[in-house]
């Protein structure tokens, strides 16, 4: 027998707001995206890669204005009404990363260890040994005992030198600063019905990295180089960028001695929006795409892992994460659709007032 049951219908997708301009603002939308892109290579060359929060968010305004062909009023309600949640999110982690290990180093009594500063910020209290033991535990018999890091660079690093993988894991790298706002900015323009659910999913990682970096500071591969827990681990994206020359745009947040924090290193969030951006693009992209996606992750564990700013269970943590915040929020986004459907269908009572 056919089941002739009406099932709830699917809540219709929203149209971005960039659609809602007119024909002019049209015209105008494609020779603003290219004057865009002509001036951010422009102040880049000179000035260098954006990689601060309050530089990037500019970009990303600029861009967004562009996008709705220069119409203010489009823009501004953009901006309120889809962008203005995550950058607020955004700017209070870089403000609150700071301060966060200061929690851990109450709850537990840590090892004082110096973080290559002069003065009173030149000591930070952090775990070393756990992440430490556990790159040792898990790649101990691939690489005679030593944690994945110390090997890499004594197979690759030569001080002084650069070769064409210390360039090649820069950019990488940088692009942790930037991936994130250009898939929002992309699924804004092209897919505005999943807009929201990557915003949460990316507050959501944001929130429980802060969390972990206030309840268990952990120091670097090259923090334990400089205390002697390793042998010396040179930070070899920092060498690179010094040695060529290629300059850095930061934040003026990050610039505040007060707001930096060299030991929010687990997990890893550098690693975390890799597997974020995969997992949430698997089912939506080709099959190409996602092998670039899981290649990008790979090249991501491995210039952190090489360049001393992460252990690998830094970064397996950071996945563990990424699989929570974009697994979490869809089984959210799914409920709270099909509750919207079934109210919709009047399936479900609504309560009204006597």
């Amino acid at each position: 027998m056919t089941d002739t049951t009406e099932r709830p219908a699917a809540p219709p997708r929203a149209l971005s707001p960039w659609r809602a301009i007119g024909p002019d603002a049209r015209a105008r939308r494609s020779p603003l995206l290219l004057g865009v892109g002509v001036l951010f290579v422009l102040v880049s060359i000179p000035f260098g890669f954006p990689t601060g929060r309050d530089v990037i968010t500019a970009w990303v305004l600029l861009l967004l204005l562009a996008a709705c062909g220069g119409e203010w009023p489009v823009w501004r309600r953009a901006v309120v009404h889809d962008w203005l949640p995550l950058i607020a999110v955004l700017f209070l982690y870089d403000f609150l990363r700071g301060a966060a290990d200061e929690l851990g180093g109450r709850l537990v009594d840590l090892p004082a260890l110096a973080n290559g500063k002069t003065g009173v910020d030149g000591t930070d209290y952090a775990h070393v040994l756990p992440q430490l033991r556990a790159d040792e535990v898990l790649f101990g018999w691939l690489t005679g005992g030593q944690v994945p890091t110390v090997w890499l660079q004594e197979q690759l690093h030569v001080a002084g030198d650069v070769h064409w993988y210390d360039i090649a894991i820069v950019p990488v790298y940088m692009s942790h600063f930037l991936v994130p706002m250009v898939l929002a900015i992309a699924l804004w323009l092209s897919a505005y019905h999943l807009f929201r659910r990557y915003v949460w999913t990316l507050v959501v990682l944001t929130l429980l990295t802060l969390a972990t970096y206030a309840l268990f500071p952990a120091a670097p591969p090259w923090m334990a180089g400089l205390n002697g827990y390793l042998p010396d681990v040179a930070r070899v994206t920092s060498e690179t960028l010094q040695a060529t020359g290629i300059g850095t745009i930061r934040s003026a947040v990050a610039r505040g001695e007060a707001y930096a924090n060299a030991v929010a290193a687990i997990p890893s969030l550098h690693s975390a929006v890799p597997m974020m951006v995969l997992m949430f693009s698997w089912r939506l992209v080709p099959r190409t795409v996602r092998v670039l996606l899981a290649l990008y992750v790979l090249a991501m564990t491995f210039t952190l892992t090489y360049g001393g700013e992460h252990y690998v269970v830094d970064a397996f943590i950071g996945w563990a994460y990424a699989a929570v915040a974009v697994y979490g929020v869809a089984w959210y986004f799914r409920r709270r659709d099909a509750s919207d459907a079934e109210v919709e269908a009047g399936e479900v009572p609504v309560a009204v007032e006597d």
